[in-house]
């Protein structure tokens, strides 16, 4: 049986939740939350995590397409994804255009999946409001219907063979109806293939050893250019399962509290298992799963109350058409923080794709997925209490875990990950090798078993300076002669941070050096001024079962502790300010969060 991320923990409490959309200012919203001093005061959570910058500038996620995998499907007949208003000139799609299952199942839409649905592109554009997203502590009625990519086109894809009428949320699959949409949004649907993929759904493999989370970590580094983006579960003090305990794919937690900084009590936090194909071992207990995390904690959500999925078996509750205005209550859980990061990865592509639109010079690497992934745990906040293991070695600092076991890299903040990923003065240095870098940035390179790629910074470092680095690549995974994903080999890389003397790297000053992640993070403080560099190097393989694994491709992205001004950010990117009717906005407005 296979559960929702979210913590419907009983019928009571999902009911309780519930309300008409003109009793809104009773809750807390995605786009809205509600203050912990004052029950009449509102804020914004998407301005917390960064997305106003997008909108301000005209980027809604209009050129993204983000597709949900899940037990049913969205319904889009909630007043959340009405699209009616929108003038034509704008080019928006409606909400969902496509639906994907198996055949051999008779796919049903969803209460849990049409949340989702709301947080990745509820639509948000009313009468009220215009399409702008401006709040000035008044009315939050034009607000709660908007998502993260308000304008980004959806695809919806079922998987459920049934649904449980005793745990209400809970549901059965079979391998081919799991795997059939996530083949069909990974591969593409008439040569276009979706931007990103969310779940927010989960089952029991904490080694990543099953056919479908194997399949699923194929179909990721098949497919370079889908971001694969899946909750971390909501089982607080136990590991992460499946597919987010699988390689290729960003797993995300949850995080709530003052500024949404917090780690949910719920949120899954434990390492997970590391099985080895080729000797058969299972090491319990050894792998950080949870990339980053996102707020997770009392969101307003669009309710369906329709007579299928898993709300059909509650007969004084269900209704044949279900209202389109109603909407649940302060919903927790990693199924909402996954789709928030979702929904922003959707932004930072609408941007790249509008830069293709206008000829604008972008690396061939720009939308893979391990630069993604490291774009964003590189531009991530320290959570509380953010520990990755790191001690001093014989004066290295050091770490073999090299994620929080909570929140990874720490809560995605959108405007730190632009300015490394869009603004930066290193975008992909030339070739697939080492070369001389800015302050921030990222790359794409490539590695020979034993070799090394260095990146010294151009500049030397005058003052005491915070040092972010993270480090992504795939796993070896392929296909058998059923489609099904096979584990083939598994690289180890290292990441280093050197001080250079005389020209040299001299002082090993940190190191990541976990065995069993994908995943090497560093975050650090340089105390001594001087010259740095960055090194990756390819130790050797923990096991491999295809020769022709030669070489490994992996991203890198840094910053230093240098942030810039918010306003200018999306100017400085295009150079094309002619284009873009960039409206600056007077956000007088913080974020709290009980």
């Amino acid at each position: 049986m296979l559960y929702p991320r979210s913590t419907l923990a009983c019928l009571c409490a999902l009911l309780l939740g519930l309300a008409a959309g003109h009793a809104a200012d009773d809750a807390r919203s995605l786009l809205v939350t509600q203050s912990p001093e004052s029950e009449s005061t509102v804020y914004f959570t998407n301005l917390e995590i960064g997305a106003m910058l997008f909108y301000n500038s005209g980027f809604y996620g209009q050129r993204s397409v983000i597709a949900n995998v899940e037990a049913g499907y969205i319904w889009n007949g909630h007043d959340v994804f009405d699209r009616s208003q929108i003038p034509a000139e704008l080019g928006v799609s409606s909400a969902v255009t496509q639906y994907v299952a198996d055949a051999s199942i008779t796919p049903e839409y969803d209460f849990h999946a049409t949340m989702v649905g709301h947080v990745l592109a509820g639509t948000g554009y009313t009468t009220e409001n215009g399409g702008q997203f401006i709040y000035d502590g008044s009315d939050i009625l034009p607000f709660v219907k908007a998502g993260i990519a308000p304008f980004a086109e959806l695809w919806s894809g079922a998987i459920a063979t049934s649904f449980s009428s005793e745990d209400i949320g809970s549901f059965s699959t079979t391998t081919e109806s799991t795997l059939t949409p996530y083949r069909t949004f990974f591969r593409g649907i008439n040569g276009r293939k979706a931007d990103v993929i969310n779940s927010s759904w989960g089952g029991y493999d904490p080694g990543a050893n099953a056919d479908t989370t194997r399949t699923i970590d194929a179909l990721a580094r098949e497919n370079s250019t889908v971001v694969f983006v899946v909750s971390a579960g909501n089982s607080g003090d136990f590991p992460v399962s499946a597919p987010g305990s699988g390689y290729n794919n960003i797993t995300v937690g949850s995080v709530g509290g003052t500024h949404f900084l917090t780690p949910s009590d719920f949120s899954s936090r434990e390492a997970v298992d590391f099985y080895n194909p080729a000797t058969g071992e299972t090491i319990t207990g050894v792998r950080a799963a949870v990339d980053i995390a996102a707020p997770g904690e009392d969101l307003f959500l669009a309710a369906y109350l329709g007579k299928t999925g898993s709300l059909a078996s509650l007969t004084d509750v269900v209704q044949d058409i279900s209202p389109t205005d109603l909407y649940f209550l302060r919903q927790s859980g990693t199924s909402f923080a996954a789709p928030i990061v979702a929904g922003g990865i959707g932004l930072l592509k609408d941007v790249v794709h509008y830069y293709e639109e206008n000829g604008v010079p972008i690396s061939a690497y720009t939308l893979d997925t391990r630069v993604v992934k490291s774009v964003l745990m590189a531009g991530a906040t320290r959570t509380e209490g953010w520990n990755n293991g790191q001690t001093d070695q014989n004066g290295i600092v050091t770490t073999t875990q090299s994620l929080d076991y909570a929140t990874g890299a720490g809560a995605m903040n959108l405007e730190k990950t632009a300015d490394i990923y869009l603004l930066s003065g290193t975008r992909d240095v030339a070739g697939l090798g080492g070369d001389s870098i800015s302050a921030k940035g990222w790359d794409y390179g490539q590695l020979a078993e034993g070799g090394a790629n260095e990146y010294r910074f151009a500049d030397a470092f005058t003052g005491q300076v915070e040092l972010t680095i993270s480090l992504n690549w795939f796993t070896g995974t392929d296909f058998d002669e059923n489609d099904i994903g096979q584990s083939l080999s598994f690289a180890n890389l290292n990441l280093e941070v050197w001080q250079i003397i005389n020209g040299a790297l001299t002082n090993k000053v940190a190191e990541s050096i976990s065995l069993y992640n994908n995943t090497e993070f560093l975050r650090i403080a340089l105390d001594n001024p001087g010259e740095y560099a960055i090194r990756v190097a390819f130790l050797g393989m923990i096991y491999d079962l295809d020769p022709s694994a030669n070489n490994t491709d992996y991203a890198l992205a840094w910053q230093t502790e240098t942030v810039p001004e918010p306003s200018t950010w999306l100017l400085m990117v295009f150079g094309l300010a002619a284009a873009i009717a960039f409206r600056q906005r007077a956000i007088c407005i913080q974020v709290s969060r009980r």
